[in-house]
């Protein structure tokens, strides 16, 4: 099962599965009405792909996950990793325009936000709310909806990864994600 508010994503999902089958269904709908349209006890696993700080209510993600999750569900999922990803964000540069230092601040100013897509790679720029959390302030979210962390993970290419995609060499340096596993327990 997959879903997302975006019908537009739905149905480019829906275009792929028809052309190569997997069994997977996509539904539009807002993670924050799970609960709602399945019943409790569903899923074993829920999922989330860099997606909670676009919604304006992630605790209400975490509680609908919760609710379709049996006992011993787990739920995963990544961010912008909050200590990498602050409202002031600029890199500092050697002499051969290499990457040597990560300028951060502002890692306690959470909530909304708005997020410029003005990459090159790019053919137009345009803007998205986002929301920021402290590590701690999504340690609080997970743990009002009553879950558990199992384990914090922080991705890393390998040297080799690195080597064949040099654009990969600053997020060897330092974390620009981090993966929340969480479980249910009663």
């Amino acid at each position: 099962m997959g879903i997302d508010i975006a019908e537009q994503a739905i149905a480019y999902a829906r275009r792929n599965e028809e052309r190569d089958p997997l069994g997977v269904v996509y539904e539009v709908m807002s993670a924050t009405a799970m609960s709602r349209h399945w019943k409790e006890r569903r899923f074993d696993l829920v999922t989330a792909c860099m997606a909670l700080q676009d919604v304006a209510d992630g605790a209400a993600c975490l509680r609908n996950a919760f609710a379709v999750l049996p006992d011993e569900g787990r739920m995963v999922f990544s961010v912008p990793h909050p200590g990498t990803d602050t409202p002031f964000r600029q890199w500092a540069y050697d002499e051969a325009g290499e990457k040597t230092v990560l300028k951060v601040d502002g890692y306690f100013e959470s909530g909304p936000a708005v997020c410029h897509w003005i990459m090159e790679r790019l053919r137009y720029h345009w803007d998205t709310p986002y929301w920021r959390y402290t590590i701690s302030e999504w340690s609080g979210l997970i743990a009002e909806a009553g879950f558990l962390i199992r384990r914090l993970h922080e991705p890393r290419p390998s040297q080799e990864q690195v080597r064949r995609r040099p654009q990969l060499r600053d997020c060897y340096k330092l974390p620009y994600f981090l993966i929340f596993d969480l479980v249910k327990q009663r």
